[in-house]
């Protein structure tokens, strides 16, 4: 899934496709899908989690290229994060976990409530 979360005054563009957990694996030495698994992830583990997915998604749209993703590291991700206001970073969390789980994302506010009339 492709899309483009907004964090601070920057438009950020992340793909989520098979690879990315391989790619997380790779630069982080953890299994995502194992973390995900955990009954017990506390929130600290869950904003660390979504924060370098992230970062995969939007480097995979930025590089486009197998090698060059597997050429990232930690370093890379710290400086990465060190570009976004951490505020808005922390808001853009749910947009993140929807794309890399191929939800759609809506910012908008409903309409209508149920049982409300149109009339």
């Amino acid at each position: 899934m492709y899309d483009v979360v907004k964090i601070g005054d920057k438009e950020i563009p992340m793909l989520s496709v098979g690879a990315v957990d391989v790619f997380y694996r790779q630069i982080f030495h953890e299994d995502p899908i194992k973390l995900q698994a955990k009954d017990n992830l506390d929130a600290a583990d869950y904003i660390e989690l979504y924060q370098r997915m992230g970062f995969v998604m939007a480097k995979f749209v930025e590089t486009k290229s197998k090698e060059a993703m597997l050429e990232l590291n930690e370093d890379a991700f710290l400086d990465w994060l060190m570009e976004l206001p951490r505020k808005d970073l922390m808001e853009a969390i749910p947009h993140i976990r929807a794309i890399y789980e191929g939800e759609t994302f809506t910012t908008a506010e409903e309409k209508k409530k149920d049982g409300e009339s149109t009339e």
